[in-house]
């Protein structure tokens, strides 16, 4: 997928609505970020394309500062799950979706056991609850409408150049 200008706008505004929507509604059981991590994994992104990484951090800096959270965090979020697309597209893996779909959920696990474990070290808190659990679920369950929608959306544009 080559970026056009056109293209750099469109994402640069999709990251603006949902991270304002993220800002505005504030659910505990639906993270907006994650959400966003799912269209950076189910786009397949061309390699050619060296400002998206920039994009991603600068948008990620930007949701920490206002959403109250530790610098570096989205945007770490952002990158791990854009370079995680980057390796099974080149790997040849993008086209497998059940592969894929088992690669985003141990991607997901290693995320929360991170997360967790961070919370753990520094503040002596077990932060996993049933809340937490009841999130990692729907993500899972946002994960096919929302590849599935990008993917089409995907064909339909390769089909158009």
């Amino acid at each position: 997928m080559g970026l056009s200008l056109k293209d750099y706008l469109l994402l640069n505004g999709f990251f603006l609505f949902f991270i304002s929507l993220n800002n505005v509604f504030n659910f505990s059981l639906i993270d907006l970020t994650l959400i966003i991590s799912i269209f950076l994994y189910s786009i397949k992104w061309s390699e050619r394309e060296w400002l998206v990484p920039f994009i991603l951090f600068a948008w990620g800096i930007f949701q920490d500062i206002l959403i109250g959270a530790n610098l570096g965090y989205s945007g770490s979020i952002f990158l791990f799950f854009y370079f995680l697309s980057q390796i099974t597209s080149i790997n040849g893996m993008f086209e497998q979706q059940k592969l894929k779909f088992i690669i985003f959920v141990t991607s997901l696990l290693i995320f929360f056991i991170f997360k967790n474990l961070f919370i753990y070290l520094n503040y002596q808190l077990n932060y996993l609850s049933v809340g937490e659990f009841s999130s990692f679920i729907i993500l899972l369950l946002f994960y096919f409408p929302l590849n599935s929608i990008i993917l089409y959306s995907q064909k339909k544009h390769e089909k158009i150049r």
